[in-house]
């Protein structure tokens, strides 16, 4: 069936203040786009009434699963203190059994500390309770999960129920393996509700232990037609011959170089302001990445891995220009965050065509002269964190991004705090800024533009704002009025 829908402005992303007034879908396509004459049109027609069309958002990394479950357990964004979050967790809803609670901030509460094994114990003493930290790379566990994960790792002694590093990634994902498939099928239709609420109409998704295990990804895979939204699938392992098996094109996602700020993992040149003597945890070593980048790249094989400290970022840089020294260097190799960086590294990853992937919103809730940022890292190297416009202006593909569930699935919190940096340096222009989150992931996987655009043949994706935010210049007060995906609505009034 053909539709024509008018009465709005449609940005097509092709290039700057490239605009058309209508446009005509026929079977989720867009086939024409017109501009001033808008043609006697006698079937189906959508008066979209003023609105800012956009081609649909996307989040270029998510863990949607995660998302999705975390959205049915308990969200600790907002308690004040312990007896809050126990209050909470006394009246969570299990899910196979198991209790989960995200979004926990230790250092947004008045106890400045994680609860202990015995307090959890006491609140939920029967099932297996997972309590994940904000950033994701801490946890907290009770006793029945202590006996009940198979642990590939030596605990810490005495253990007080606080896990880091691999031992959070082993706890965290023995909860996750043991949901049923109906549970894992049902976080990811409740990941695809909140992301369609927020405009997204595609988005990436990591399945895996970021080890050797692929989870779910088979499951996913069975089933994407059943999904909307379009989920475009990362086989999140290390182990290379699996992920090519998954996907034939790309490996990793957060398969991880380090950790975060937060838990003062992620791997530094120089210490940590708060910790002197830390320098962070570089995952790997550098011969390691040498290998693995070696390997993906003569496989063409694109990598995405995840590194915050400039130590693990100086590590894939190094391993990817000495893969392309050998082998194909067409690949846009993926550093997802890539937040502490100086000038040298950004002229290198221009130069040997690597991607970053970025998540504007963490500047947004860390950045700042008093932010968390400037705490851990001091405030002169703060302002070297998620440096936006610098690697836009050197040439390197920058995609938009929430890392969700760290931070929402919400590409206008993003594309605002693109335009609103800590560091006034860092601020995008409001295409550019729009432009992490159409266009731009479009690039990332080399796809003709299906998605990210609206033009002629394009996927009839895209979402309605109420303000025209080129005309004004920025997203304050705007709001997503529906949704629409291969021309059918998925959010919006009926």
């Amino acid at each position: 069936m053909k539709t024509l829908f008018t009465n709005a402005k449609f940005y097509s992303m092709d290039k700057r203040d490239d605009y058309f007034d209508a446009c005509l879908v026929e079977d989720g396509y867009v086939k024409e786009t017109f501009k001033g004459n808008i043609p006697n049109f006698q079937g189906n027609i959508v008066d979209l009434k003023g609105a800012c069309v956009l081609p649909g958002f996307i989040d270029s990394h998510t863990h949607s699963f995660e998302g999705g479950l975390y959205s049915k357990g308990v969200d600790c964004s907002n308690i004040k203190d312990l007896a809050e979050l126990f209050e909470l967790l006394s009246q969570a809803k299990p899910m196979s059994n198991m209790v989960f609670a995200w979004n926990f901030d230790e250092n947004s509460i008045t106890e400045k500390r994680f609860p202990t094994i015995e307090e959890l114990d006491r609140v939920i003493p029967h099932m297996p309770l997972l309590l994940r930290r904000s950033d994701g790379h801490s946890c907290i566990i009770n006793t029945k999960a202590l006996h009940s994960i198979k642990w590939k790792y030596p605990l810490p002694e005495p253990f007080t129920g606080l896990l880091r590093g691999d031992l959070n990634d082993n706890a965290a994902h023995w909860f996750h393996k043991n949901l049923s498939d109906e549970s894992i099928l049902d976080a990811y239709h409740a990941a695809e509700e909140i992301a369609f609420k927020t405009g997204h109409t595609t988005v990436f998704t990591m399945i895996g232990d970021a080890q050797d295990d692929v989870l779910h990804f088979d499951l996913i895979f069975k089933h994407r037609l059943d999904f909307r939204i379009d989920y475009e699938l990362y086989p999140q392992i290390l182990n290379i011959d699996k992920a090519q098996k998954c996907n034939e094109f790309l490996v990793g996602g957060c398969i991880l170089a380090d950790g975060s700020f937060g838990s003062h993992t992620a791997a530094l040149c120089q210490p940590y302001a708060d910790m002197p003597d830390n320098y962070g945890t570089a995952y790997q070593s550098q011969a390691f990445w040498d290998k693995f980048l070696l390997t993906a790249n003569n496989r063409t094989l694109q990598t995405a891995v995840h590194c915050i400290g400039d130590f693990a970022i100086k590590q894939l840089i190094t391993a990817i220009e000495r893969a392309q020294a050998v082998g194909e260097s067409f690949l846009q190799h993926q550093i997802i965050h890539c937040e502490l960086v100086d000038d040298e590294m950004i002229e290198r990853m221009a130069k040997a065509g690597i991607s970053a992937v970025m998540q504007p919103a963490f500047d947004r809730y860390w950045g700042g002269e008093n932010g968390f940022y400037a705490k851990v890292l001091g405030k002169e190297r703060a302002l070297s964190t998620n440096r936006l416009k610098s690697l836009v202006d050197a040439g390197v593909l920058v995609t938009g991004s929430s890392d969700w569930y760290v931070t929402p699935i919400d590409a206008l919190l993003g594309i605002d705090s693109a335009l609103n940096m800590h560091n006034p340096k860092e601020r995008l222009d409001i295409y550019e800024a729009v432009s992490l989150y159409t266009r731009n992931p479009c690039k990332l996987i080399f796809v003709e533009p299906s998605f990210g655009f609206l033009v002629r043949n394009s996927n009839a994706d895209f979402v309605c704002l109420d303000k025209d935010i080129f005309e004004a210049g920025n997203v304050k007060d705007t709001h997503i009025t529906a949704v629409y995906k291969k021309g059918t609505k998925v959010y919006g009034d009926s």
